[in-house]
């Protein structure tokens, strides 16, 4: 199993598909310890091999090296998602708690399209944040593109293959932000390929590199283990059928997938130190995991992780 965790709602952005300008985040969230805790027993209940640390955004969190490195006792892979703000001056204690790989988001390659997006002007900051990230080593660096009818996709893959690191286009997903105007905003993963082509970036299928929730192509006369183009098709081509996540969100709750509206409740059992009713919740729930009826959700993304 995968586990992502979000270990805080709180963002130094407001994408204009995640969160509202004035957002208001619900208090009563669980205390690191805590969430230390359940993590602890998710692994040991549900056989988790993964761990990936995301938010809101999680370096904002004072204690995620202590995280990371927990992870790196528990699992053998530990990634983060993160906008990159502050990751240079964070990246490399992350590195040396065992963070083996980060994705970051990254929407647009030119200052003007990120700040219409992240409604901030921190272009600069997410870029030293992924070139800080290639100069420390980490063995895995992804920039992940949440694609809309203006999202310049060859702009995005000349940035990803200059900087030497791996691009994930994201479908849009008619969920939190995004439900207003995503019927507009929308774009298939195959028309973004179409794009691509017309500006003669040409790619190839390389479904040997495909990952659970990726389809993966090559970029002609490019190394892919330098850089490569990957394709999250939630809304064209779901893959439900190969999909392991399950998710722990920042109030101690678990969600078997995105569209898990009401979660499950481990915070609670937890804090009357009923941990054998924390680990028959966890194993109900994954055991009775199953695709969703609908791919809708009303709640923000940064409430569940993304």
């Amino acid at each position: 199993m995968y586990l992502r965790v979000a270990l805080t709602e709180q963002c130094n952005l407001r994408c204009t598909y995640c969160l509202p300008e004035q957002a208001e985040l619900r208090p009563g969230s669980a205390t690191s310890e805590e969430l230390q805790n359940l993590i602890r027993a998710m692994v040991a209940v549900a056989g988790v091999q993964k761990i990936r640390y995301t938010g809101g955004e999680p370096t904002l969190v004072p204690d995620l090296e202590g995280f990371v490195a927990l992870a790196a006792q528990l699992v053998r892979s530990v990634r983060m998602t993160s906008n990159g703000i502050r990751l240079a001056g964070r990246v490399v204690a992350l590195r040396d708690a065992g963070l083996g790989g980060v994705n970051i988001s990254f929407d647009a390659a030119d200052r003007d399209g990120f700040q219409a997006i992240a409604r901030r002007d921190t272009f600069d900051q997410v870029v030293e944040g992924v070139r800080a990230s290639v100069r420390a080593g980490i063995p895995l660096v992804k920039l992940n593109a949440v694609a809309t009818t203006t999202t310049d996709p060859a702009a995005l893959v000349r940035f990803a293959i200059s900087e030497g690191v791996h691009l994930r286009f994201i479908e849009l997903m008619d969920v939190g932000e995004a439900h207003r105007s995503w019927r507009e905003q929308h774009i298939s993963a195959q028309r973004i390929r179409e794009r691509l082509a017309e500006c003669g970036v040409i790619l190839h299928e390389a479904q040997h590199l495909d990952e659970p929730t990726s389809r993966v192509w090559t970029i002609d006369g490019v190394d892919p283990r330098m850089t490569s183009v990957g394709f999250i098709t939630a809304v064209s081509a779901p893959f439900c059928g190969t999909c392991d996540r399950i998710r722990l969100t920042s109030h101690g709750r678990l969600h078997t997938c995105l569209f898990d509206a009401a979660g499950l409740d481990l915070l609670a059992p937890l804090r009357d130190g009923r941990l054998d009713e924390v680990h028959r919740r966890i194993r109900g729930a994954v055991r009775s995991k199953a695709p969703p009826t609908h791919f809708i959700r009303r709640a923000t993304m940064a409430a569940i992780g993304g």
